[in-house]
């Protein structure tokens, strides 16, 4: 028997347009917020998941509206957003998808992807605007993670050599553009490699964990850097450290690292225990205006590393340098 196929297609219209379904009912089963809102930013509707999200009920939500986007930095997704929920918007204004972030009743920020979709009548006329917002914390919580684990030393747990010189980068911009002091302290463990061949790798992770904890505890202000960026290298990034406070704190590593008493015979310059030669050098600029690269400062640190391990090793050497055109 052949189906009328029209038939059956006019059929299910015809029970999805039927006036017993409650579409806002379906609506607020949705796990998407949704607000629906005046062109001049007046909440029409405001889904249970919108109250669950932001914290505020529908009724104080509208109290919020204008400041519900937080706008950090340029971001036109969100100038838009907060445009539209403000009611503020001079034209029509529609967002297709955006991940921005949001203030909540609950004083912290949340992650939401946003649509936003302009309804309009029968002539054309624009009368409201839908905006859904989906939760993405979680997937955000899962990419920060990620993102961690790449710049992380496995080992240690300190920053890698490729998220050091990330850091180094960008805090050498900013140390040039405000002509702020910045340090870099270098410091290798002397005769490491007779270590690892005497002690095996228990006692090498063992070394270097214990190391790396003395050196982050060192290191505790939050715009420092400490990374582990060779097999027994460890470098430090102090932004704002002057030449005195790179002196005093690679004096202290250098005595820390003794003071942990772990031994090795063939280091017998440091009495049979493990010992670091340490380089430390503090770069200013004199000028805003220099375009000289990070390499100047990192290879200061390394010649001090150097002069000390040729020196015998279990010392420090210190260097200050002032650029200018």
């Amino acid at each position: 028997m052949a189906l009328d196929h029209n038939k059956n297609r006019s059929s299910a219209a015809d029970q999805l347009h039927a006036p017993g379904i409650d579409f806002e009912a379906i609506v607020k089963l949705s796990p998407d917020a949704v607000i629906v809102l005046s062109p001049d930013g007046k909440p029409t509707f405001v889904s249970p998941a919108a109250e669950k999200l932001f914290g505020w009920s529908s009724a104080n939500l509208a109290d919020h509206m204008s400041d519900l986007v937080y706008i950090d930095e340029e971001n036109a997704d969100a100038e838009a957003l907060h445009l539209i929920l403000s009611g503020s918007a001079a034209r029509p204004v529609t967002l297709p998808k955006a991940d921005l972030q949001l203030r909540s009743a609950y004083g912290s920020l949340v992650w939401a992807e946003v649509t936003v979709h302009l309804l309009e009548d029968g002539h054309g006329k624009p009368y409201a605007y839908v905006v859904y917002f989906r939760s993405i914390a979680r997937l955000r919580e899962l990419e920060n993670l990620l993102e961690a684990a790449s710049q992380s030393d496995p080992l240690t747990g300190l920053y890698n050599r490729r998220a050091f010189e990330d850091n180094l980068k960008r805090e050498w911009a900013i140390s040039l553009r405000e002509k702020s002091h910045t340090s870099l302290i270098k410091v290798t463990l002397d005769r490491f490699e007779s270590f690892a061949e005497n002690h095996g790798p228990g006692a090498v992770e063992d070394c270097l964990s214990r190391v790396a904890g003395m050196l982050k505890e060192t290191a505790r202000r939050p715009a420092d850097i400490t990374a582990r960026t060779a097999e027994a290298e460890f470098s430090l990034l102090l932004p704002r450290t002057h030449e005195m406070g790179a002196e005093t704190i690679s004096a202290y590593i250098h005595i820390a690292i003794q003071d942990l008493a772990i031994p090795n015979p063939a280091n017998t310059a440091g009495n049979g225990i493990v010992t670091a030669s340490v380089g430390a050098a503090c770069v200013v600029a004199e000028q805003t205006g220099i375009s000289e690269s990070p390499e100047v400062i990192l290879s200061a640190a390394e010649d001090c590393v150097f002069q000390a391990r040729q020196e015998g090793g279990n010392r420090v050497k210190t260097v200050m340098r002032t650029l200018s055109r």
